[in-house]
C-alpha cells in the first residue's frame, strides 16, 4: 500500500478494529493495544494544537509503518 492510500485510510478510521484491518492490509499487523494507541494519536492530530506542533497522520504513518 502506498503512503497516500495508507494515510487516507488511517485518517478515515473510526474504530480500533478498522486500524487493525488497515495494519494487516499494510503488512504490519498491530495488536489491539497498539491499534488503540495508534487511533488515539490519529484522533489527536485532528485538533489545532497537534497541527501547530507538527503532529500529522503522515508523520505517524511513517513512524509506525516505516513508509
Amino acid at each position: 500500500m502506498d503512503e497516500k492510500a495508507l494515510v487516507s485510510k488511517l485518517s478515515a478510521a473510526q474504530t480500533v478494529d478498522e486500524i487493525i484491518a488497515i495494519s494487516k492490509e499494510a503488512g504490519n499487523e498491530l495488536n489491539y493495544e497498539q491499534a488503540d494507541k495508534l487511533i488515539s494519536r490519529i484522533m489527536q492530530t485532528k485538533n489545532d494544537a497537534a497541527q501547530l506542533s507538527g503532529d500529522t497522520v503522515e508523520k505517524i504513518a511513517k513512524e509506525v509503518f516505516g513508509i
